[in-house]
């Protein structure tokens, strides 16, 4: 059984010819081509006692929270003082933290100390 090898750059080329022609043509590309619209929602907006409630929620330290979300600890402490607001990313995650607080307090083991 012998297998073809796909040649990417001439499918992509193919695929910009085919759009090229439907707009010269003045075809609506929804006609043509499978169109979709995503819609992302906002996540949550979050200040200094929510930062801090999601936190708890966990029953974990700043440090140990500033793991988790992949931050340093200067930057969760300065989340929950005000001084700093998370970023679109981080609210994304802190919205799923809180979605489920339970899973993701399971992700954190304690590791006894030898």
């Amino acid at each position: 059984m012998k297998t073809t090898k796909r040649n990417i750059g001439q499918e992509i080329i193919d695929g910009l010819t085919e759009v090229r022609n439907a707009l010269r043509d003045g075809v609506p590309l929804q006609e043509r081509f499978d169109v979709r619209h995503v819609e992302i929602p906002e996540p949550s907006r979050y200040g200094p006692n929510q930062v801090k409630l999601t936190r708890l929620k966990l029953k974990i330290s700043q440090p140990v929270f500033a793991e988790l979300m992949g931050i340093s600890p200067i930057l969760e402490k300065a989340w929950e003082q005000g001084r700093r607001k998370p970023s679109l990313l981080a609210r994304r995650l802190l919205d799923e933290i809180n979605h489920d607080p339970k899973r993701w307090a399971a992700m954190l083991r304690v590791r006894k100390a030898s």
